[in-house]
C-alpha cells in the first residue's frame, strides 16, 4: 500500500479524492474484506456500502493514511455487522424449520387421531338399530329437524327425541376418551 500523502485539498473538494482511494485501492479493499467475511460473495457490496457512506458524509482527512485507516475500519466494522446480521438469520431459520417440523408432526398426528374418531363413530353408527340409526342419520346428516323426521316416518315427536337420546349416549360412551373435557 502506498501512503504517500495527498493534497488536503483534493480532500476539501469532497467526493474526488475518495473516488481516487476508491479506484486505487479498490482491490485490496475487496481482498480484506472477503478474508474477513471468509468469503468472497459479499465483499464488493460491503466495500461500495462502506463508499456510499463516505461519499453522503463530508469527512476530511488530513493524509491518505488517514483516509486508508478510516475506511478499513469502516469496511471492518460492516463486515462484523454482516457476519452477525446473517448468524441471526440463520438462527430464526433454525428456529422456524424446528417450529414447522414440530407443527406438522403435531398436525400429522391430530389428522390420524381424526381419522380414527370418525372410523369408530362410523362403526358406533352402524351398529345402532336400524330405526335408531335413520333417525339418527335424517337429524345429524341430512339435517331435518325433529317434527319432519316425525312426519316422515310416522313416529311421534318424543320417540324420535327419545330414540335421539339414546344414539347420542351410544356414541357418547364409545368417543369420550377421544374428546377434550
Amino acid at each position: 500500500m502506498n501512503t504517500q500523502s495527498i493534497d488536503i485539498s483534493l480532500y476539501q473538494k469532497g467526493d474526488i479524492a475518495l473516488e481516487d482511494i476508491y479506484k486505487k485501492f479498490k482491490n485490496c479493499f475487496m481482498r480484506y474484506a472477503g478474508k474477513v467475511l471468509s468469503s468472497e460473495f459479499y465483499a464488493e457490496d460491503v466495500v461500495q456500502d462502506v463508499f456510499i457512506g463516505l461519499f453522503q458524509q463530508t469527512n476530511y482527512f488530513v493524509s491518505e493514511a488517514a483516509a486508508l485507516k478510516y475506511i478499513y475500519a469502516a469496511i471492518y466494522n460492516r463486515c462484523i455487522d454482516l457476519v452477525r446480521h446473517r448468524q441471526i438469520a440463520q438462527r430464526y431459520e433454525e428456529i422456524y424449520s424446528n417450529e414447522k417440523n414440530r407443527v406438522v408432526h403435531i398436525n400429522g398426528y391430530n389428522d390420524l387421531l381424526a381419522k380414527e374418531f370418525f372410523v369408530i363413530v362410523e362403526k358406533r353408527i352402524n351398529s345402532l338399530p336400524p330405526k335408531c340409526k335413520q333417525i339418527f342419520i335424517m337429524k345429524f346428516q341430512k339435517e331435518f329437524s325433529n317434527p319432519e323426521i316425525s312426519r316422515n316416518l310416522g313416529l311421534s315427536l318424543r320417540t324420535i327425541e327419545n330414540q335421539l337420546y339414546i344414539a347420542r349416549g351410544v356414541l357418547r360412551k364409545q368417543t369420550d376418551r377421544y374428546l377434550c373435557s
